[in-house]
């Protein structure tokens, strides 16, 4: 990704968990079990809410190190299908970092582990940026506090960052586009299926910021459609891009080479694409590291040999062009000619590197002029942002982007004999990172877990456990029959439909699956 796109990060993730003795599919293990079951003591209930990579691993990681039957996991997830990211934010040219859902489906198997999904948790304590297009069912947080030992909130970023300062305008014009958005819709996300990318209506398109996602998309706008068919990339997108008339793409950002977020091997990859040319940048920003060139370490000399050597295909003989451009901070958007919401121009303040400009941590600042440059499609790559539950305010740092946490154990102020809450994943540190990273974070919050359970801060032995904790069983007797059977649950066993269903279509086009994007198709597969 981006957050979860680098191959080769994954791969190093990818093996450490190979490391670990591989489980039997049900999961039922002693390995370094520090935690036992007896058949006096009821099991410690964990509810865990998001289904992405961080919640997985942190079911993974709990499982693995404890006894058999010693912990029962119950994950609530929104969608009716699981995994999160890994299936929604991977670029679809990138199917090698997918390959962590085999461990995912694996934990599923597990006799103590159940899916919840098309159930949410909440409400959230802000409104999504968008409407939503479905509604799952809703069940409140408080509901779990009271009937399991621990909650894990890794249901992740689900908004955009803003741009700060009240003199930027133009994000509402027709053509300027949320990345993360895009993202999600050309991957089959429900909630983006809504989005309607004008990509005809002029030959470039300006890609704001300089991350992971922002080259997952300029890499998607660029790439032979082709190549994209055997992906498992949406038909409906698939038909947009074949329709496409950008031609040049510039990937803008408010730092120097020495300072971007992408690494050397997005670029590379960027680099390589069949018919594809590329411009350098002036001659200005890259002096720097040619008089700098012995102080640089050796991934930032392969950077600058990258950028100055660029493709192979010169510009003039490519069917489509990119650049990098750097020390543009984003000021707004204009209207094209004549009026109306149609985009026009994307316009950037211009400026200048206030220290040493071969440093990561060096600043920016402005130089008091700005530039326009003409586009009819942009893309706003600049960051993801986490919410709170409701009632968890004062728990959340909003400058941070994440609750407020020790080794994932939530702080808060409320007190009482509720469910401890923990974190896990991007709510747990910020949108930040790669798989790799994530994985390790919900390792550090399985531990902290099982250390609650060891010492009886969280279990049968708790002091502040009053009564047996059910788990799912107690929400659903709490809920009431009726209403918990009017409500469309989906189980793992019916994602499993949905996922046959997926690869059978997708085999009729020639690819590993063809996504379902809408919720009620979805659900209409497993009756």
């Amino acid at each position: 990704m981006s957050i979860l796109h680098s191959p080769q990060i994954l791969r190093a993730s990818w093996s450490a968990v190979r490391r670990i003795p591989r489980a039997s599919p049900a999961l039922a293990h002693r390995w370094n079990s520090t935690v036992s079951a007896t058949s006096t003591q009821r099991p410690l209930r964990v509810a865990i809410v998001g289904s992405g990579p961080a919640g997985f691993y942190t079911a993974y990681r709990i499982l693995e190190r404890t006894e058999a039957g010693a912990v029962v996991v119950d994950m609530f997830e929104k969608l009716p299908v699981p995994f999160g990211l890994a299936r929604f934010g991977v670029a679809p040219d990138h199917p090698e970092v997918k390959n962590c859902q085999e461990k995912f489906e694996e934990v599923a198997e597990s006799p103590y582990f159940n899916f919840f999904g098309n159930t949410a948790i909440g409400p959230s304590a802000f409104p999504p940026q968008t409407p939503l297009v479905h509604a799952p069912n809703q069940i409140p947080l408080s509901l779990l506090r009271r009937h399991y030992d621990a909650v894990i909130l890794a249901y992740g970023a689900d908004s955009d960052k803003m741009l700060s300062g009240s003199s930027f305008s133009g994000s509402t014009l027709d053509g300027v586009y949320s990345a993360r958005q895009f993202v999600g819709w050309y991957n089959g996300h429900p909630e983006f299926q809504h989005l309607k990318p004008d990509l005809v209506s002029g030959d470039t398109a300006v890609v704001v910021g300089h991350g992971n996602v922002a080259l997952d998309v300029a890499r998607i706008l660029l790439t032979d459609i082709d190549v994209l068919r055997k992906t498992d990339i949406t038909s409906r997108a698939i038909d947009t891009l074949s329709a496409s008339k950008i031609k040049h793409v510039k990937i803008v950002g408010r730092r120097g080479p020495a300072q971007a977020s992408f690494t050397n091997k997005e670029v590379r990859e960027l680099m390589t694409l069949g018919g594809v040319g590329y411009i350098p940048p002036p001659e200005e920003i890259m002096r720097p590291f040619a008089e700098g060139g012995k102080k640089l370490g050796r991934v930032a000399k392969r950077l600058l040999q990258l950028l100055e050597r660029g493709s192979t295909l010169r510009p003039e003989e490519a069917a489509k062009t990119f650049e990098i451009e750097f020390l543009r901070s984003p000021a707004g958007f204009t209207a094209a000619a004549g009026g109306g919401e149609k985009l026009g121009a994307a316009v950037f303040d211009l400026m200048r590197l206030a220290g040493d400009p071969l440093l990561k941590e060096t600043r920016v600042e402005p130089t008091g002029e700005r530039v326009e440059v003409p586009c009819t499609a942009a893309f706003l790559s600049i960051g993801y942002k986490t919410h709170p539950l409701a009632g968890l305010e004062q728990s959340y740092d909003d400058r941070a982007n994440h609750l407020l946490n020790e080794l994932g154990k939530v702080s808060e102020s409320i007190e009482g004999r509720d469910a401890k809450l923990y974190a896990s994943g991007w709510i747990k540190r910020g949108p930040v990172g790669v798989i790799a990273e994530t994985m390790y974070d919900a390792f550090e919050t399985a531990s902290t877990v099982i250390e609650d359970f060891e010492t009886g801060t969280i279990g049968p032995r708790s002091a502040t456990t009053d009564s047996p904790r059910a788990g799912w069983d107690g929400v659903r007797s709490e809920l009431g029959g009726a209403a918990v059977s009017s409500m469309r649950i989906v189980s793992w066993g019916d994602w499993q439909k949905i996922d046959r269903v997926e690869r059978e279509l997708g085999k009729r086009s020639g690819k590993e699956r063809e996504k379902i994007v809408d919720v009620e198709t979805m659900l209409k597969t497993i009756e």
